[in-house]
This record gives C-alpha cells, structure tokens and sequence, in this order.
C-alpha cells in the first residue's frame, strides 16, 4: 500500500517538476525570441525609415527620374544638366544600407543586409547587391499606404522591413537571420538539456525524500501488521524519527501495550474462570459418581445431593458473577438512577449479611444519617453486601464489623470496617483485580470467588464515585467508598 502511496507522490512531484520546469523554460526561451526579433525589427525598420527620409528628401525631379530609370545626360556638361546629374548621382549614392545594424560577423555576401525600392506597378525601382530574390509583399493596399508604419515578415532565413515611401514608392530592407535563429536553436536545446538535468536530479531527490518520508510509515505499518493476538509484544522504534511520526509511533506503542494489556487479562480472566468453575463441577461429578457407585442409604444419598446443591449454589454465583462483569464490559452498567437513601440500603444489606455475621458470632453495628444520592438502589445494595460479607469472611469469629457513612464537600462516604487478617501493601493495588484473590493460601469454599471487589469498583465508578481500601496486617481493613449526592 505505501509502495503504491510513493509512487504516487513521486508521479505527482515529477509532473509538478516537469510543469515548473517547461513553464519555466518556455518563458525564457519566449522572452529571449522576443528580445532577439524586437532587436532586428528595431534594426530593419530603423533602416527603412533612413531609406524613407533619403527618398523624400531628394527633389522630385530627381526622385522621377530615379522611378523612371532615366540616367541620360548624366554625361552633359551644361549647367543645368550638371545640377541634375549631381543630384541624380547623389541620390544613388546615399542609397544604401544605413550602418544601423548591430555589428556581426557576415561570412558570406548572401548574409548581408539588403534593401528593394519599388514602384506602385511592382517593379523594383533601386535594389542593393542582391543575392537573393525578394518578392513583391502581399498586403500592399490603400490602408497600407495611408498607414506609414513598418510592417514585418519572415521569409525563411530572413527576416523583412516594408513601409510606403514617397507616392509612387515603397521600401523594403532585409536581412539574413540564420545566425540569430541558430543562437535561439541553442538556447533552446541549452534550456532543454539544464530542464532535463534539474527534472532527473530532482526527480532522484524527491525519490529519496518520499522514500525517507514514507519509510517511518512503512515501519509503523509493518508492526502493526504483524500486532496479532499471539504477538503483541512488538513495538515500533521511534527513536529515528521525526517529532511529528515520533509523537504517532508513542501513541500507537501506548494503543499496543493497553492491548496487550487487554489481551493478557482476557486470558488470565478466562482462564481464571475455568478454574473457578471446575472445582465445583469436579465435586459434584465425583459425589455423583460415588452415590451411583453402589447402593447407599437414604442419608448418604442426602449427604451427596447436599454437597452437589452446594457445588451448583457456588458455580450459579459464579456464573452470575460473569454475566455481570461481561455486560460491564460489553455495553456498560445500565443504571436506573433514582433518588436513594443510603441509610435504608446499609440497613437492608446488613439485614441481608447477619445470617453470615451469626454464624461466625460476628456483631455488626451502623451509625448511619440520613444521605440521599442519585442511584441504582439494588446496584447499591450489592456493593454495600458485598463489603459486609467480604468483612465478615476475612474477620476471625467474636469481632465486630462496623458501617459508617457521612457526608463532605457534597459527596456521601460509606465505610465498611472489620478487625480481620488485615492486607498486606503489595496486594492492595491488585485487590480490586478479577480473580484476585490477596490470601492465597485460603480455601476457595470460604475466599469466594475473587470477582466482588471487582464487581463493587465497577458500580461505584458508573455512580461517579471511587473506592478505596486502608488496611494493616494483623489490624483489620477499611473499605470506604464515595458517591455524589443528589444535585450536586
């Protein structure tokens, strides 16, 4: 995908190059073409006009003559007829090309300047040396006439000046240009061989560029193509990086390790609850299989119904446990949050708890006030029983469990206080953890199933509230827990 993605920036980049490049390059080659023929336009109508004034500044006598292609009596020697000659032989005499001309090279005679006097039939009245035939312009017109101003043609390798002259003339000027085209066929092929270098050099540059940008990419891409529930320990190397794919690599090793995390406990929570429900059914199988084994007496068979009621009772809690913890975890705690006492819940959690609290010759007391909250009353209800039973299990027999609750800075704190074996530091920050269990060496018949406290967390932080546990080993435990009250 991100080859694909490269290519794609690198398709994009060239043709950007390339347009930049031939944008760049045709402006300059234009500018200069432009510049060249401004300058011979310059040159030749210059000379047309020298050619032009020369003209109208010969008397019309001579000018006729010169039309006519009359050159008799030139050889006369009678004054008038002298005049005459004289202003006829001047005037051939300034015909010429005007040194108007940037100066260049001329090889061959061909390359020279020229220029063409011709009358309104057509015919050519003065012409330089030429080496060439020059024919008549076609857009020789009245309007051309009444104009007066230059008009510009290519013929080949050379480029023309024409303009009306006196009546009955007009002027053309030329010049050889293949040495000025031959200068533009170089500028062209040097702008075409600079375009080709700067495009191939930044071409490779941006290669290497989208190369050095795409590759944090890939290396992002590739871990976590190969991040899969067996392998979830890679992480990517940000170290290299820039700040901006550092920054995304560090999210996404976070986003990693709490899926990792996620994963391990989905496997310590399944296997955990495998091998909470196998002890039960392990003894109800075994106490079947013994009453079936062989006749047994109505009290035998009793004593195993009971201990496999015993087993069901347990693997039912349990069940109902993780049914619990999974819609929890699947589409959260639905609540149904009403104004609620807490008083009147402590007092009929402690109801439910005293058959436990009894049997062990637990006492209980409760100092609680009166403190409304919004809440779940059964949720509520669970949380509080569930403390009282966890404090009656972990507490030795003739102790005493007290229930407190009080109000503070708009938030209702019920504590749950036994006299029991007390928690040991570094099991406190797991205690709220599913299947934890902080006394390993305790029967699971009598440390449940490790899924209450947990269970408890859950409901109080879907109130808004928290819980917490202050315990010493050897002193007891108190397990206090906070909820907003109403309106707050």
């Amino acid at each position: 995908m991100f080859k694909s993605l490269r290519w794609r920036i690198q398709i994009w980049h060239a043709i950007i190059l390339a347009a930049v490049i031939v944008a760049f390059g045709t402006a300059m080659y234009l500018q200069q073409r432009q510049s060249r023929y401004q300058t011979i336009d310059n040159e030749l109508s210059a000379a047309v006009e020298v050619l032009v004034g020369k003209l109208q500044a010969a008397p019309p006598a001579t000018l006729q003559a010169l039309l006519r292609g009359d050159d008799r009596d030139l050889d006369r020697s009678t004054s008038r007829q002298d005049v005459f000659a004289r202003d006829l032989r001047k005037l051939h005499a300034d015909l010429h090309v005007p040194n108007t001309f940037a100066r260049r090279g001329i090889r061959h005679e061909h390359e020279a300047p020229y220029f063409v006097i011709w009358r309104d039939d057509g015919t050519e009245a003065k012409t330089s040396d030429l080496f060439v035939s020059v024919p008549l312009p076609p857009s020789i017109d009245e309007k051309f006439r009444d104009n007066h101003r230059p008009r510009f043609r290519d013929r080949g390798t050379y480029r023309e000046a024409y303009a009306p002259g006196p009546p009955g003339t007009f002027v053309l000027v030329g010049r050889f240009i293949e040495p000025d085209l031959r200068d533009l066929r170089n500028l062209l092929l040097l702008l075409a061989g600079t375009g080709v270098i700067i495009f191939t050099l930044g071409l490779g540059g941006g290669w290497l560029l989208s190369r050095g940008s795409v590759r944090p990419i890939e290396a992002i891409s590739q871990v976590a193509a190969d991040i899969s529930e067996r392998n979830l320990s890679d992480r990517i190397d940000a170290a290299r990086m820039d700040t901006e794919f550092a920054d995304l690599a560090q999210t996404l090793n976070e986003t990693f390790a709490r899926l990792e995390s996620a994963f391990a406990q989905q496997l310590q929570f399944t296997a955990d609850a495998s091998h909470e429900l196998r002890t039960p059914l392990s003894i109800v199988q075994m106490h079947q299989e013994l009453a079936l084994s062989k006749e047994r007496t109505p009290d035998e068979y009793r004593e195993a119904l009971e201990t496999c009621q015993r087993g069901t009772t347990r693997m039912n809690s349990l069940v109902e446990s993780l049914l619990t913890l999974a819609r929890l975890d699947a589409d959260g705690l639905a609540l149904t949050m009403k104004p609620v006492d807490v008083a009147t819940v402590i007092a009929a959690s402690m109801d439910h708890a005293q058959p436990l609290a009894d049997a062990k010759q637990i006492a209980m007391s409760a100092d609680p006030s009166q403190a409304i909250v919004n809440g779940d009353r059964e949720r509520l209800g669970q949380v509080v029983t569930n403390l009282l039973t966890n404090a009656i299990a972990y507490s030795p027999s003739g102790s005493r469990v007290s229930v407190s609750l009080e109000q503070n800075d708009g938030e209702v704190i019920v504590s749950v206080t036994d006299s029991g074996v007390g928690i040991r530091a570094e099991d406190q920050t797991n205690i709220f953890r599913r299947f934890y269990r902080a006394d390993k060496e305790r029967s699971r018949d009598s440390g449940g199933s490790g899924l209450g406290l947990s269970i408890c967390k859950t409901i109080v932080e879907a109130h808004g509230g928290s819980i917490t546990l202050q315990s010493e080993p050897g002193k007891g435990s108190v397990f206090r827990f906070t909820i907003p009250e109403k309106g707050v």
